[in-house]
C-alpha cells in the first residue's frame, strides 16, 4: 500500500509565524493553529528534506484514522483532524493539549522537573498508559518523555498521559501496514519498546 498526503491544493494557505510555534522536533515544527487554540499544526522543518520530514505526519494521519475506524478510544492519544496548506507546505492538524489557562500542557519530563508530578504518580500514569496500549494493540514506536504530555484532570478523572508523537511506526513502510493488520504483532512491538525505554523515561 502507498501512503501519501491527500490532495489539498485548493485550500487557502495559513500563515504560521514564530509567535505561534509551540514545539520543535528533529524533523517537524509544531504551531498553534492561528484560528483555533485547541488545535496545532505539524509541518516539515527542513524544506530540503521535505518528504522525509513528512513521513511521521503521514503515519499519524493514517494510523489515527485506522484506530478510529476500529472504534478505539483515544484516551491517551491526541486526535487528528486533517491537512491544511501553510507557507511550509502541507501541515497536519492535531488536537492541542492545554492547561486550564490555555497554555500548552507540560510534557512528562517538564512535569517531573517542575515538581508537578513525583515518581510514584508518574509510574501510576505510565502503567495506565501501558494497559491502554496493550488492550487496544496501539503501536508505540518511540516511548519518549518529550512525546508524552500531561492532560489536566477534571472533577471525575485525574491527570493522564497523552501521546503526542511516536505512534504507529517511524515511517510508512511495510511494517506500518503489518502493525495495522496484525494486532498481536502490534502488542509485541509495544511491549518490546516499553521494556527497552521505560527506565530512561524517569
Amino acid at each position: 500500500m502507498t501512503y501519501c498526503i491527500p490532495e489539498i491544493s485548493e485550500q487557502a494557505s495559513l500563515e504560521l509565524d514564530d509567535s505561534l510555534r509551540i514545539g520543535r522536533g528533529n524533523k517537524r515544527d509544531c504551531y498553534m493553529h492561528p484560528k483555533d487554540a485547541g488545535q496545532c499544526i505539524k509541518v516539515a522543518r527542513h524544506q530540503d528534506r521535505w518528504e522525509e520530514c513528512q513521513e511521521q505526519s503521514i503515519v499519524e494521519w493514517y494510523y489515527i484514522n485506522h484506530l478510529k475506524a476500529r472504534c478505539v478510544p483515544l484516551t491517551h492519544l491526541i486526535d487528528c483532524y486533517g491537512w491544511v496548506n501553510t507557507q511550509y507546505g502541507a501541515g497536519l492538524v492535531m488536537e492541542r493539549i492545554q492547561e486550564d489557562s490555555g497554555v500548552s500542557a507540560l510534557t512528562l519530563r517538564q512535569a517531573i522537573q517542575q515538581g508537578r508530578l513525583n515518581r510514584h504518580q508518574a509510574h501510576d500514569m505510565l502503567n495506565e498508559l501501558k494497559a491502554w496500549a496493550i488492550k487496544y494493540a496501539i503501536v508505540i514506536a518511540d516511548l519518549n518523555a518529550a512525546n508524552l504530555m500531561v492532560r489536566p484532570g477534571d472533577g471525575e478523572r485525574g491527570a493522564s498521559l497523552v501521546l503526542v508523537d511516536g505512534v504507529g511506526s517511524r515511517r510508512p513502510d511495510w511494517k506500518f501496514t503489518l502493525y495495522q493488520h496484525c494486532l498481536p504483532f502490534s502488542r509485541m512491538k509495544t511491549r518490546r519498546q516499553w521494556k527497552r525505554q521505560i527506565d530512561s523515561l524517569l
